[in-house]
């Protein structure tokens, strides 16, 4: 009897997806081009080129979050039982939260152990603007102001804060919401914008709509539902993996040439449907998965610190890919671990939570 398997695109699949998706991040961050940051890396067994090219295309990373977060407050705005204003406000203050704990012990542990926050916000003399500037970085905001900030990485909470803005706006018009993306989608081309190559608040909104669509009409469950049988899942897995393989190969070819959407909108779709049916429901695989993806924001708050700011002698010192990638991966975990029981024993999650459930 041929056997089915029921794979969903649950909240745990998305939190493995997640726990991927920072994979791709750090190594992405790392590994940009040879010699990064000054030191030499070897990338034995495998080719440089190879490895290197790979690397780069792991920005697909950044589109897989801004779907994640589309496909996710969708289906939490469908599900809210207070006004758009209630739950915008608590959305943003959960969200938000994270980040907050995250900048203040950043500017004290920092301003204290290397004078950071001075350098940063405060080395062109005017106070006023210093202080406004801080205020900004704070609200996660300087991406839209263009203003100072203590870590470049938290360029992607300015596009957080819009996304979460554009949901009650976008879901007044729900029944229309393929034509917002539609139109979306086609504004850059029309008025002429070259955001090919850019890497922008706006240049993610597409992909953060089609996770809003791909929710709407349950796209990616009825994908899953397809072809579920044993055989027929053997001819899915090669059919998804040799798209896949032609998408990666024409990335840096052909892709940058077209339209962004597709290569940070189509391709990381593909790539997550893929995931979430062959890979995030491997046993051992999964749990790994899931555990980094519950850890996966704070490890992107600070995981640029370690690596490029402060300790990266450490990270690249061991002249080896892997050795370098796991160092920083374990001590952006470590320092993710001891946040999360200082939050909990500080009364800070609980702080968080009474003030959305009095909001919403």
């Amino acid at each position: 009897m041929e056997k089915e398997r029921n794979i969903r695109f649950d909240k745990y699949n998305s939190q493995a997806m997640k726990g991927i998706a920072i994979v791709m991040m750090l190594l992405h961050h790392m590994y940009l081009k040879k010699s990064y940051e000054g030191y030499d890396v070897s990338y034995a067994p495998f080719p440089e080129d190879t490895m290197l090219y790979m690397c780069n295309v792991f920005k697909i990373c950044v589109p897989i979050f801004a779907f994640i977060s589309g496909y996710g407050l969708y289906l939490s705005y469908r599900k809210k039982r207070t006004t758009p204003v209630g739950w915008t406000v608590s959305r943003l203050i959960k969200t938000m939260s994270g980040f907050w704990i995250i900048w203040i012990l950043s500017a004290i542990i920092f301003q204290a152990m290397f004078g950071f926050v001075t350098r940063v916000y405060f080395s062109h003399g005017n106070k006023v603007q210093s202080l406004v500037a801080m205020g900004i970085d704070f609200l996660g905001l300087k991406t839209l102001f263009g203003t100072a900030s203590m870590n470049g990485t938290w360029w992607y909470m300015s596009a957080a804060v819009i996304f979460i803005l554009l949901v009650p706006l976008v879901m007044k018009l729900e029944d229309c919401l393929p034509m917002v993306l539609a139109l979306v989608v086609a504004f850059p081309h029309i008025v002429m914008l070259d955001m090919a190559r850019e890497t922008d608040v706006y240049t993610f909104i597409p992909v953060f709509l089609m996770g809003m669509c791909v929710a709407k009409y349950d796209l990616l469950e009825r994908w899953l539902r397809v072809w579920n049988k044993i055989p027929q899942r053997v001819v899915k897995f090669l059919l998804e993996l040799l798209v896949l393989f032609l998408f990666y190969k024409a990335y840096g070819k052909i892709l940058p040439f077209l339209y962004n959407e597709i290569r940070w909108g189509i391709f990381p779709i593909i790539v997550v449907a893929f995931c979430a049916e062959f890979i995030n429901v491997i046993p051992g695989i999964r749990q790994i998965l899931l555990f980094l993806g519950k850890h996966s924001m704070n490890v992107f708050l600070v995981h640029t610190f370690i690596r490029h700011y402060f300790w990266k002698d450490f990270i690249y010192s061991f002249g080896h890919f892997i050795p370098d990638f796991l160092a920083l991966l374990v001590t952006s975990l470590a320092v993710s671990i001891a946040l999360e029981w200082l939050k909990k024993v500080s009364g800070y999650n609980r702080l968080i939570q009474n003030i959305c459930m009095k909001i919403g």
